[in-house]
């Protein structure tokens, strides 16, 4: 019967020691790096075309040995509530979106990536074909924005 009550203890012991027998494997939990998202697209894309669109995943500057589980929302201008969502393909440790962008005008893409229990969420503007001067000005106002939220300078009209 002692035996029996001895053995979980035992195993415990041998797990345990297993675990810290390992040095690396405390190394690697410790450091472990930001996983970043590179999103990258053309400058120019022409509308009703799908221009090579990828995703590529870095950990400390090398690319990301492990699979992710990545998918795009695509969306046009603020219409974020008709986001297509997209699965990626994966090919050579990048990730593909096959999109065909149907007209002219902004449009958003957002790469969703999960790896382990980390989730991210980067989003790129893109334009296609010729924009309207209402769409130029409205991508300047957001840069504008944008250079004032980054600045820390309020202003409050």
């Amino acid at each position: 019967m002692r035996v029996v009550k001895f053995s979980p203890l035992l195993l415990t012991f041998f797990l345990l020691a297993a675990c810290s027998a390992d040095p690396e494997a405390a190394d690697h939990y410790a450091k472990r790096e930001e996983v970043n998202v590179i999103i990258e697209a053309p400058a120019s894309i022409e509308a009703d075309s799908a221009p090579q669109i990828d995703v590529k995943l870095t950990q400390d500057g090398q690319v990301l040995e492990q699979e992710a589980s990545v998918h795009f929302l695509v969306w046009k201008d603020d219409n974020k509530a008709d986001a297509e969502s997209i699965p990626a393909s994966l090919e050579d440790g990048t990730y593909h979106l096959e999109y065909n962008f149907p007209s002219d005008g902004v449009y958003f893409i957002k790469a969703d990536v999960k790896v382990d229990n980390i989730h991210l969420m980067p989003t790129k503007q893109i334009r296609v074909g010729e924009l309207t001067e209402e769409e130029k000005e409205k991508i300047l106002e957001e840069q504008e924005q944008k250079k004032q939220e980054n600045s820390g300078g309020h202003h409050h009209h």
